[in-house]
């Protein structure tokens, strides 16, 4: 009963007594097939079997199609993105071929008036000069003045397109109306003035616009070569994520699948551990999944099938033992009967003799008189043991077949030097379930007790307690044994099909494990508790309300 202990070991067959062989066909076979009468119900025991869980079915949250119709419209999303912001890049260099433009349309403007200006300077000038005895031809007033007229109306539109020339051109267009007012050297003087400062700011222009071109030429050299590798860039980007996320999403698929396939060829092979991690919500999920419910299904159905057969074979086997035990109970019980008859008959004649030789003869009769009632228990122990149970659900005496299992038991081999104590409750009521149930329970838990303790040494004791008791509407089975005990890692697996602590061939690893399931199929639970080196604790909960029929 414990984990370092043998959980349900055999003795090798040939040191067993008859009685020993047949306890141990009683702990083996061990009926958990289902039954209408007894549906499974939950445990809440501290260590239990471990089950794999029925996955729940999932409705995909985004399937495959959609998974690849998403990818798609995020690369053209993205080549949107792309397209859009270089549409945006062009029309800035749009934007900047229309400012060169501009400002060389301006420029050639100003060009033309500085022309003109130049040209009225130069006249000008020669007027001045002529007026000074320079020997030089001088243009008359009248040419002067047709210049002037064309160089006002030439500044007026240069003026309205640059606003901080406007000034001295309204300043020249004074000094010309004074001029043509009154003609004469000094007035001339003040228009060749206004024309000098004209032609410098006019120069000034033209040169802040020649720069700021070279600027823009600069910005749309700039901004084609951004443009240019932002593109290559971009499309290195979108191609190299594109094959990455492919790659990512295929492998991932590749690998899922394999994992399904390996699975599935696990599984077929009698694969009976923790199912596939599912972290997929699409198509290859509800893959996953359904391969999990098969191997839950699976494995499933083994169990129930092999637990039929177990129950079958043991049923068959009870049969047999009981006919042979009715057999021989009454082909011995006449041949008892008379050798007890005549110790009795021996018994009564010799009580009163005073004679050494009598009294010693009365002793003897009374001993074979004592070993032949020994004989018939027996017989009738292994008669009511053996003796065909109902497989449904009815009221049992539990503390009658605990007597009756126990002092079967104590004629195996495993039991000689054990110390068993029985704490029966005296009110005990009668619980309803299946007698061959009880009976295997209690034989694997008896079983476990015994090879639990087989490695204590004489003058220690080794000890079984067996007890009974009503608490909280549940009747309580109690077997405590003070063997070796459990560790905590054994002690998580004891319920574990196939789970066994005794060495290769002396033990399969059921007992525990059916008699949950046994418990369980009478809406009950099983809990275990154990210290390693001071025993272990087996406490069976069994309901006392009856049982629900389908």
């Amino acid at each position: 009963m414990d984990g370092d202990r043998r959980v349900d070991a055999n003795t090798p067959a040939g040191t067993r007594t008859n009685s020993h062989r047949f306890a141990d066909d009683l702990q083996n076979p061990l009926p958990v097939s289902p039954d209408p009468a007894f549906p499974p119900a939950s445990s809440s025991s501290k260590v239990s079997a471990t089950a794999i869980p029925r996955p729940s079915r999932r409705r995909s949250a985004l399937s495959l199609r959609a998974k690849g119709v998403l990818a798609l419209l995020v690369l053209i999303g993205y080549l949107a993105a792309v397209a859009v912001f270089l549409m945006n890049e062009r029309q800035g260099l749009v934007s900047i071929v229309q400012q060169v433009e501009a400002n060389q349309a301006r420029v050639a403007l100003v060009e033309h008036v500085i022309g003109a200006l130049s040209r009225s300077l130069i006249e000008s000038q020669s007027i001045l000069n002529a007026q000074g005895n320079v020997p030089f031809r001088p243009v008359s007033f009248n040419d002067l003045g047709f210049h002037l007229d064309a160089l006002t109306r030439a500044l007026h539109d240069v003026g309205t397109a640059f606003p901080p020339v406007g000034d001295d051109a309204d300043k020249f267009r004074q000094a010309v109306s004074v001029l043509k007012a009154a003609p004469s050297a000094e007035t001339l003087a003040v228009v060749r003035d206004k024309e000098q400062v004209l032609l410098g700011e006019l120069n000034h222009v033209v040169n802040e616009f020649q720069k700021d071109t070279q600027d823009l030429s600069l910005r749309y050299r700039s901004t084609q070569q951004f443009i240019s590798i932002f593109a290559i860039t971009a499309s290195l980007f979108g191609a190299v994520a594109s094959v990455a996320v492919s790659l990512v999403f295929f492998t991932r698929l590749t690998r899922d699948i394999q994992r399904l396939q390996d699975r599935a060829a696990t599984i077929v092979a009698g694969y009976d551990g923790e199912p596939l991690v599912n972290a997929r919500h699409d198509e290859v999920g509800d893959l996953i999944d359904a391969v999990n419910r098969m191997q839950v299904d699976l494995r499933s159905g083994e169990r129930q099938l092999e637990l039929a057969r177990q129950q079958r074979f043991h049923r068959e086997k009870m049969a047999a033992v009981g006919t042979v035990a009715s057999a021989i109970g009454h082909e011995v019980s006449n041949p008892i009967a008379a050798i007890a008859g005549v110790a009795q008959f021996i018994v009564d004649e010799s009580a009163d003799d005073p004679e050494p030789q009598g009294r010693k003869i009365n002793q003897f009769a009374a001993q074979i008189l004592k070993q032949t009632e020994r004989i018939t228990k027996i017989m009738h122990q292994l008669t009511a043991v053996t003796a065909p149970h109902s497989p449904h659900p009815e009221l049992l005496d539990l503390n009658a077949l605990i007597r009756s299992t126990c002092g079967f038991v104590r004629y195996d081999k495993r039991f000689r030097g054990i110390n068993f104590e029985q704490d029966l409750a005296h009110d005990l009521p009668a619980v309803t379930a299946v007698s061959d149930h009880i009976t295997q329970i209690l034989l694997n838990l008896l079983f476990n007790a015994a090879d639990a303790t087989d490695h204590i040494i004489v003058p220690a004791i080794r000890s079984i307690r067996v007890a009974t008791r009503i608490a909280d509407g549940e009747v309580l089975l109690t077997v405590a044994d003070n063997g070796r005990g459990m560790t905590p890692d054994v002690l998580a697996r004891a319920f574990d099909e196939s789970f066994t602590t005794k060495p290769t061939g002396l033990g399969r690893g059921i007992g525990l494990f059916v008699c949950k399931s046994l418990i369980e199929k009478a809406r009950g639970r099983i809990e275990l508790a154990s210290i390693p080196g001071s025993g272990t604790t087996v406490t069976v909960y069994l309901r006392l309300e009856p049982e629900p029929h389908a």
